[in-house]
């Protein structure tokens, strides 16, 4: 559960609840302990309490359907409260101007719209609903609470047509977010399917209707239909985010951002109870977002799942043998220094342990020095109009921006450490091989570490790194008689390729 979610340490009292809502007491049963619980096996049950805690938490007053869904508000809660963690990386952080969000589908009780709102107040929100019933009912969900359209907009969506409509058919308008629970299933069969497949039963009553769990093709064609407007949108909505409700979706959908080029996306696992969803979103913006927001806190090496999640956006090295933080900084600065890479300190930092740099070259690529050179060769042949005028060049944009942090030891047997967070642009390759640069010219790694320098500062450290197909750990040419034939054959090209420098010479 997030952990800004008031559920994670407030859990619901029944007898509380029963006490202060007759209609819900007739479900509340009382064990010979003492302990209150109800029947999450039906439904009634579920949408008394649904209605009591929009009431009791959320001052919202919400008549829940028999025929529709009946929302969970913890993890409702949680979807929102993750993709709320983009806020400081969104346009509206950067201005006055209020926080716009895209609910697509929003259901019968506008449950995202309505918390949404009571979490944040100015936001402006627009919804959509395909279904008649449903899109009737959150309007008089939203008249009942008295919310204004200007906070709250729902609009009836047409049965063919683009998802994102509200933002396709405004060329203008720029969006935060948008948000969706879509329908996870293509088919009744495949509910049928998901619902023997789970070993110990569901949790709790399924109390939806069938429109609200089944589409053309899925949640795959819904979501990718989804990925698909949005390369028409572009940066004018900075991040499109869905629900997924199946593990088996996430193959087809990630694949389908790479061939897209889309590389700054999201992916995390939320769990309650015994059910597990998964938040995807994606962005055409530049700029990058941290791993704690972009991937899972803990992630299983050489799983499938280990290769779908994002790479990640910060870079982390531990050198060994151990050297203070002031020469681990010295070292660094040294090497930025002679390829004349300007860095500028953040503000506060009187010892220069956090910096930030924009460059404007490739100066740490010999390749591309020797073109930088070229140019510059171009550019005095050529720098000249016709009147013997100097043409003025116009200022280059940074190729990309990024913070170094020097983080000493946290304890007496730590090591002390330098990281970089990739912070805004497009081009991984860049970031990567001046990260890979740094540790080799200021030699923080070893030379069995060389190769993988570059992933093993970005999945592990010096100590402990990992190596690509190898374990956590295990150095090359060592564990058996495969590593011992790979140092042997390692020894002959070596040999060889001495014997052809001495040729040579």
């Amino acid at each position: 559960m997030h952990r800004d979610n008031p559920y994670l340490t407030k859990k619901p009292s029944f007898a509380r609840l029963a006490s202060r809502f007759p209609d819900f007491a007739q479900y509340v049963t009382v064990s010979e302990e003492g302990s209150a619980s109800i029947d999450f096996q039906d439904p009634s049950a579920l949408r008394s309490l649904t209605k009591c805690l929009l009431k009791e938490d959320w001052d919202l007053d919400v008549d829940l359907r028999e025929d529709r869904l009946c929302p969970t508000l913890t993890n409702r809660l949680d979807y929102l409260l993750h993709v709320l963690d983009l806020e400081p990386y969104l346009p509206s952080s950067f201005s006055s101007t209020p926080l716009r969000v895209l609910d697509i589908g929003t259901g019968a009780t506008a449950i995202y719209p309505i918390l949404l709102h009571r979490l944040r107040p100015n936001a402006r929100i627009t919804a959509t609903e395909i279904d008649q019933v449903s899109h009737e009912h959150s309007l008089s969900v939203l008249s009942q609470n008295l919310i204004s359209i200007s906070s709250i907009n729902v609009l009836r969506a047409p049965f063919s047509g683009p998802i994102l409509f509200p933002i396709l058919d405004d060329e203008v308008q720029e969006w935060d977010l948008t948000i969706c629970n879509p329908p996870f299933f293509g088919s009744e069969e495949e509910i049928r399917e998901g619902q023997e497949g789970k070993e110990l039963g569901a949790h709790a009553a399924p109390t939806a209707a069938n429109n609200e769990l089944i589409t053309p093709g899925g949640e795959v064609a819904f979501v990718g239909k989804m990925i698909e407007e949005s390369l028409k949108i572009g940066e004018r909505c900075r991040w499109y985010t869905t629900l997924i409700g199946k593990y088996a979706s996430l193959s087809a959908l990630v694949e389908l951002l790479r061939q897209n080029k889309i590389d700054n996306y999201l992916l995390k696992g939320i769990k309650q109870s015994k059910t597990t969803r998964w938040i995807l979103g994606w962005s055409h913006s530049s700029l990058r977002i941290p791993d704690n927001i972009a991937r899972p806190e803990e992630v299983i090496p050489n799983t499938s799942f280990s290769r779908l999640i994002p790479q990640p956006n910060t870079f982390t090295h531990k050198p060994q043998p151990a050297i203070p933080i002031e020469e681990l900084r010295q070292k660094v600065v040294d090497v930025l220094q002679n390829i004349s890479l300007h860095y500028e300190p953040i503000d506060g930092d009187e010892e220069g342990n956090d910096v930030v740099m924009e460059p404007i070259n490739n100066t740490w690529s010999r390749a591309a020095r020797r073109a930088l050179a070229r140019q510059a060769g171009q550019f005095d042949e050529q720098g000249e109009d016709e009147k013997g005028n100097e043409r003025q060049k116009e200022p280059a944009k940074p190729l990309f921006k990024a913070r170094i942090r020097f983080i000493p030891p946290l304890t007496a047997k730590d090591y002390s450490s330098i990281t970089l967070d990739w912070i805004e642009g497009k081009d991984r390759s860049l970031v990567e091989s001046l990260w890979k640069f740094l540790l080799n010219k200021a030699e923080l790694i070893g030379k069995k570490e060389h190769v993988d320098s570059g992933y093993g500062g970005r999945l592990g450290d010096g100590v402990d790194t990992w190596h690509r197909g190898r374990g956590r750990g295990r150095s090359r040419g060592t564990g058996g008689g495969r590593g011992r034939e790979r140092n042997k054959e390692d020894s002959m090209n070596e040999g060889r390729r001495y014997g052809q420098r001495r040729r040579l010479a």
